[in-house]
């Protein structure tokens, strides 16, 4: 199979199991999620690794669990003591680095803050989603943002190819454009237009104001993952997608989008 059909393969079924488990159950929801959560502190931690920057990577694996865990405890349960236990696995991230020896201990500690604030806090943000708006499990809600960044980013793609003469951020991304970034942001916002009827909880103007979320922390969310690859100069994050990369590769954008709806989410609610 050559690389184009393993492309689309592997996203086929990246797609149907993201898609089926987000609709299937909460439970299953939770378990996909926990797993691509922990994949991406794991890939971090390797990307990080070629810039001479160490990771410890066991303790930075319970944070993000516990802050999931904790969130989707809270969320279902209402025990929100499981973020106590998650600041308390802070406290040893940091103490750990007492007695690691590594060179670079300042810069481990604050890549590995800040992997859960990149990672984990995302995607334990959206197991809040439905119950903002209705109070109850909305799946919908859910894969509304993952559907919108896949709309977005193939739109683009096809307006780039087609149109793209004006680079977007030649510095990172040189083969982003405006013409694409515009056209593509034009299609997603009609998409969140329409699927409004479909969205219980959401009005057309609410789905428009996310469409337009997605179209501008989802590119400085691309753009930002681009900029650390770039740096440690790298293509993917992992391989774990075959034709796409690692999970960070293709959650690129709706890390930096998830914070910014969950905002949007609690002041209209």
């Amino acid at each position: 199979m050559n690389n184009l059909g393993k492309r689309f393969l592997s996203g086929f079924l990246f797609v149907a199991i993201l898609t089926t488990c987000i609709f299937i159950h909460p439970i299953c929801f939770g378990i996909l999620f926990l797993v691509l959560n922990l994949i991406g502190i794991l890939e971090f931690a390797n990307m990080t690794k070629i810039a001479n920057i160490k990771l410890n990577r066991l303790v930075c694996v319970l944070c993000s669990w516990s802050l999931f865990t904790a969130g989707f405890l809270h969320n279902y349960t209402g025990w929100w003591k499981g973020y106590l236990i998650f600041l308390m696995l802070t406290f040893v991230l940091s103490v750990s680095e007492l007695y690691r020896k590594q060179t670079h201990t300042f810069q481990n500690l604050a890549f590995g803050i800040y992997a859960l604030f990149y990672i984990a806090l995302p995607f334990t943000l959206l197991i809040y989603f439905p119950y903002l708006c209705t109070g109850k499990w909305q799946p919908g809600i859910i894969f509304l943002p993952f559907l919108l960044v896949w709309v977005n980013d193939t739109s683009a793609y096809l307006f780039g190819s087609k149109f793209g003469k004006h680079k977007f951020f030649p510095r990172i991304s040189p083969k982003k454009s405006w013409e694409g970034a515009i056209g593509g942001g034009i299609i997603t916002i009609l998409v969140g237009f329409l699927l409004a009827d479909y969205i219980e909880g959401l009005r057309p103007a609410d789905t428009m104001i996310i469409s337009v979320l997605v179209v501008v922390f989802g590119s400085f969310g691309d753009l930002i993952e681009s900029m650390f690859k770039r740096c440690i100069e790298i293509k993917d994050s992992g391989h774990i997608m075959p034709g796409h990369g690692g999970v960070l590769d293709r959650m690129d954008s709706i890390l930096f989008t998830l914070p910014a709806i969950f905002v949007y989410l609690v002041f209209i609610s």
